[in-house]
């Protein structure tokens, strides 16, 4: 506990994000892989597996750009260092321990910026708003990035954002969940549009599994979007019985796609 407000206390945070709530979920999330490293560590390779796949296919290797890179735990930034001549790092905190580790590369820099763009919409709402706030301006990538990836971050994107629209506001369901589903849609609409190669990584879905190991019926993770068929695809067991549910564990299914823009269709509804 204490050392979850020390880092509270001193990790460096933009203000809208630490008022929303993005610096106590990457607290929390350190916390939830020290408890559950040995469960995670199977994703957390195969995460990495996919965006070694991309760095390494042909072409320019001048910038590459990782969005959600938070904690590093699903990174190769080492793998990454030495194939491009410069590494970006972007995401709305960056925890003290992934800034020292990106602190001893001279070619990673850190960027603190909001990946969704809703951030700054999103604090300035007076309480009681009955209209979801227009998205704002995406990060920019210079011209010679010739790789971006998205790594275990599009079905994240709307969580915090449609959670601060059901406790502060009087936005309905219906205009939250359509909210949740257009930053989900943008998100893969800004990456379908580069011109350089982009890595994909994301869970498609979730389900309960119950105490005979049997899973539940799924439920979607993209708020009614799909991804391109192809890559590599496997389970991730999020959480134990106990953490979210009381009697049932969460699995997810993740797909890693290493060159995104070689599929059809992208952001169609399911």
């Amino acid at each position: 506990m204490f050392a979850e407000i020390y880092e509270w206390l001193t990790t460096p945070c933009p203000h809208n994000a630490r008022k929303l709530g993005y610096l106590r979920e990457a607290i929390a999330i350190q916390a939830r892989y020290k408890r559950h490293q040995m469960r995670w560590q199977t994703h957390l390779d195969a995460s990495k597996a996919v965006i070694q796949a991309a760095l390494e296919s042909p072409g320019n290797k001048r910038i590459a750009v990782v969005l959600g890179s938070g904690a590093l735990y699903d990174v190769p930034l080492d793998a990454l260092v030495r194939t491009f001549e410069r590494v970006e790092l972007i995401d709305i905190v960056h925890p003290k321990g992934a800034r020292q580790i990106a602190a001893a590369y001279p070619n990673v820099i850190v960027r603190s910026e909001d990946i969704s763009g809703t951030s700054q919409s999103l604090a300035a709402m007076p309480r009681r708003a009955t209209k979801v706030p227009l998205g704002g301006d995406l990060p920019i990538f210079a011209p010679e990035t010739d790789l971006v990836v998205s790594v275990n971050l599009l079905s994240q994107l709307a969580e915090i954002p449609q959670a601060w629209l059901k406790a502060r506001t009087k936005v309905t369901e219906d205009d939250q969940r359509t909210f949740a589903a257009e930053i989900v849609r943008r998100h893969i609409q800004w990456l379908s549009a580069l011109k350089c190669r982009v890595c994909l990584i994301s869970d498609t879905e979730r389900h309960y599994v119950d105490k005979n190991g049997d899973p539940l019926e799924p439920w979607d993770s993209l708020h009614g979007t799909s991804l391109p068929e192809g890559g590599t695809e496997w389970r991730w067991d999020l959480a134990p019985a106990g953490e979210s549910h009381p009697d049932l564990a969460i699995q997810t299914t993740v797909q890693g796609l290493p060159d995104f823009n070689t599929g059809e269709p992208k952001g169609a509804a399911k």
